[in-house]
């Protein structure tokens, strides 16, 4: 049996889903022994397009290189794949990339890879299933991602091929829902409607309170049905960038935090206030977590992080 890595990419369509379902073809020809992590990469070469979707799939089989490489096109072509442009978009892209056999040199195919020493959207998630893959003449993949860098490589999950465990998801809901009760039950404890004349400060935390619930609330109206309390966002949901989206990425958690907070002052209550500090760390954690399925799902969510920097409430966070 031999041994080859073969690269993934699509930066066209549901990317995430073609990923899926090469690795799922690959798996139907060959004997798939590794995957690597997900990641999220800016176009080499090229016209402008958007960010690819990188893995790489470690395989073990008896065809010879050439066979290999076939049927990745024929998996390629099953998927749309269409070789207009040079280095242009595409629906889905394998490449084979690094094999234990012997080195290959033909007009029809180069194994190692001719550039894979020089792109860290390939060393990267080589290196992390097959570090010592011969990717040049006495090279290895791990030797070689060390001398590369600021290429725009994240790392989006190391979890993608399904079945996708849910559990973290899970955790994070009832976790929220555990500590919104428990900034309830400090409102509770120390906390009072007003008697007689009201203070500046319970009117602006009148203020703060109302803006958010209003806030939270389009924002909830702006998803419709996309809307889940799950980091992972519902299957064909479409990407929405209006309304409160237009100012955070995340207004629901922002409106809810200051609901939360302006509720406090509004009551006076300095243990439920210093409570309900605790959902910003969370919230921006849950956050985090939902950004990297929502760039996993959406081509598109890099460049609108680029251009909406807060995350839950308007000009400050």
């Amino acid at each position: 049996m031999t041994k080859y890595a073969i690269g993934l990419g699509s930066n066209v369509g549901d990317r995430w889903k073609h990923l899926v379902d090469a690795h799922r073809d690959l798996g139907v020809q060959f004997d798939v022994v590794a995957v690597s992590p997900l990641y999220e990469t800016e176009p080499v070469g090229g016209p402008d397009q958007d960010p690819f979707l990188n893995a790489v799939v470690i395989v073990e089989t008896d065809h010879g290189a050439h066979e290999v490489l076939g049927i990745c096109h024929e998996i390629e072509q099953r998927h749309g794949r269409e070789r207009k442009v040079e280095w242009g978009p595409r629906t889905l892209d394998l490449d084979v990339i690094s094999t234990d056999g012997p080195a290959v040199s033909t007009e029809r195919l180069t194994v190692p890879h001719p550039r894979a020493a020089d792109r860290e959207f390939v060393l990267r998630p080589l290196a992390t299933v097959w570090p010592d893959a011969p990717v040049a003449d006495g090279l290895t993949a791990r030797a070689a991602l060390a001398s590369v860098d600021g290429q725009e490589v994240d790392q989006l999950e190391r979890d993608w091929v399904p079945p996708v465990s849910r559990l973290l998801g899970s955790v994070l809901v009832a976790a929220q829902f555990a500590l919104l009760v428990v900034v309830a039950l400090a409102f509770a404890y120390d906390g009072s409607l007003p008697e007689g004349r009201v203070t500046f400060l319970r009117v602006i935390g009148a203020t703060v309170g109302f803006f958010g619930l209003i806030f939270a609330f389009i924002a909830s109206r702006r998803l419709g049905g996309a809307m889940t309390p799950s980091p992972h966002p519902l299957p064909d949901a479409d990407l929405v960038i209006s309304g409160p989206y237009r100012f955070v990425r995340h207004p629901i958690y922002g409106g809810l935090t200051m609901f939360m907070l302006g509720t406090a002052l509004f009551l006076g209550s300095a243990v439920g206030f210093f409570t309900a500090m605790l959902l910003f760390p969370f919230f921006l954690l849950k956050a985090g977590i939902e950004e990297r399925w929502l760039r996993m799902h959406h081509a598109g969510y890099r460049a609108y992080m680029a251009v909406v920097t807060r995350r839950l409430i308007p000009f400050v966070v």
